[in-house]
């Protein structure tokens, strides 16, 4: 047998090349996408890795005497911060303060940075916030020393006037570069900044105004002193890294998803070609012995027209109906491939045309079967009337072809669908039905539950309705009482 169960599985050069430069494709992306996920797999493990132990070195620095090393493993520090993706947060000994950041935000760095600091905003204070608080979950933390001041701070002593020998009373007030009261002693104790009281750091701030106005001050050096805190840590997200492996995953897919619509193409096209091919091989060779049996049966009539004899007469009558059938079939076979030319036509007419030529064979038939047609008020439609016909003689056959009832009915109606400007023709037979499983495959070429089809009769149905008319046919039900199918074509808006 030329074709199997689903017949016309072709294969070309085309579709096989385009096959094995599908394979190829999705192997070498698929080696692509493994060797690159495992190589960012490890950068990011390699990063992990280096965090911590950076984490606890800078913590440890602060620590340091020999202010030399110190400097050294500072400047390695800020180096090292951007290639391990190390982010920090430094707070007081509350753990809600926040001193110093890095790695988080620049703009939040400047203002943490800056003396003295800069108020955050209500969504950066939001940010930090956050930020701590995963970092406080994740539980990287460790003990830090560290000083609000630079290790070395050069400010101003402003002093007031005293009899020398009662220079322990001496007022003075020490400030850093800005002129901003630091440490003070005015006739009392020593107060800091820290814990004052507001009227005491105004007081503070009056003595400085009143010593340079007389000139009374000198610029002087101190050592802050150390405070503890936490050093919190975490490593910050390197997006580049996450975002790869997605990226090579949709590459992948889109790449799979055109390889497959580009090789259906293909099939699609080569299946035209053959459908084109082929039916119009079948016109040409049809046309040949169809001619040849139009000679005779005129022949035959010349001769019998001398004969008055209306058996004969009737059987030359039947004859020629049939050889003039046999020459539309050929028209239909050689116009498959090409546009064909559409008119406007009355669909009720192309239905009787077709159940007329069926009606006159039914007898021959093996099982009774009534053909009933319901016409409705329909408008006219832009079709080609043979190949419409066509679809419908081959609806037809295969009811026919499928009739396992004591009386087989079949029942065409028309009727217009105004909500989608279309012209309906439903179709009911009470056959055996198609099985569930071959009821999604009933219009792929090759497919037929026949011994001796070709399984293309609903494959050409489906292509002239939609290709050749624009329209639409579906299987609505099918089950061991019947099927019906509904034909669909579009009504021009005048």
């Amino acid at each position: 047998m030329l074709f199997g169960r689903e017949k016309l599985a072709t294969r070309s050069v085309a579709s096989v090349f385009l096959l094995a430069y599908f394979v190829v494709g999705i192997f070498s992306l698929l080696c692509a996408f493994v060797y690159y996920t495992r190589q960012i797999i490890e950068l990011n493990w390699n990063l992990e890795k280096q965090v911590a132990p950076l984490a606890s070195l800078a913590a440890e620095i602060p620590s340091l005497t020999e202010v030399g090393l110190q400097n050294r493993l500072n400047e390695f520090i800020v180096q090292s911060l951007p290639l391990s993706r190390l982010s920090f947060i430094i707070t007081d000994n509350t753990g809600e303060q926040v001193i110093t950041a890095r790695g988080i935000d620049p703009v939040i760095e400047r203002k943490l940075n800056q003396t003295p600091q800069v108020p955050f905003s209500e969504a950066e204070r939001d940010k930090v916030n956050i930020i701590l608080g995963r970092m406080k979950d994740e539980g990287k933390m460790s003990t830090i020393r560290y000083m609000v001041e630079n290790r070395k701070t050069y400010g101003y002593i402003y002093h007031g006037e005293t009899d020398v020998n009662a220079i322990d009373q001496l007022p003075f007030v020490i400030t850093d570069l800005g002129k901003n009261p630091q440490k003070w002693q005015i006739w009392g104790d020593l107060i800091q900044r820290k814990g004052s009281e507001p009227n005491q750091f105004q007081q503070a701030q009056q003595l400085v105004r009143n010593s340079t106005l007389q000139d009374l001050f000198v610029p002087i050096q101190t050592t802050p002193l150390w405070e503890t805190g936490y050093f919190y840590y975490q490593k910050a997200p390197y997006y580049g890294l996450i975002v790869m492996p997605i990226v090579l995953t949709v590459v992948f897919f889109v790449f799979l998803s055109l390889g497959f619509v580009a090789f259906r193409q293909i099939r699609v096209f080569e299946q035209t070609a053959i459908w084109s091919g082929l039916a119009k091989e079948t016109a040409h060779q049809l046309g040949t012995p169809i001619s040849s049996l139009i000679g005779w049966v005129e022949l035959l009539e010349e001769r019998s027209s001398t004969k008055d004899d209306s058996a004969t007469s009737e059987i030359h009558t039947a004859m020629r109906k049939d050889t003039d059938r046999l020459q539309s079939i050929t028209k239909r076979f050689s116009r498959i491939g090409s546009q064909p030319s559409k008119n406007k036509a009355d669909v009720n007419q192309i239905i009787d045309e077709a159940v007329e030529y069926f009606q006159k064979r039914l007898p021959r038939h093996s099982v009774k079967v009534n053909i009933m047609v319901n016409r409705g008020e329909i408008p006219e439609v832009t079709v080609n009337q043979e190949l419409l016909q066509w679809v419908l003689e081959n609806l037809i056959r295969n009811s026919l072809d499928a009739m396992d009832k004591p009386v087989g009915v079949i029942e065409i109606k028309s009727r217009y669908e105004q909500k989608k400007n279309c012209v309906v023709i439903e179709y009911y037979d009470n056959g055996k039905g198609i099985i569930r499983g071959n009821q999604k495959k009933i219009f792929r070429p090759g497919m037929t539950t026949k011994k001796h089809g070709w399984g293309m009769g609903l494959a050409l149905v489906k292509r002239i309705i939609e290709e050749y008319h624009q329209g639409q046919i579906r299987l609505v039900r099918s089950n061991p009482k019947g099927t019906q199918f509904n034909v669909l074509l579009p009504v021009e808006r005048s």
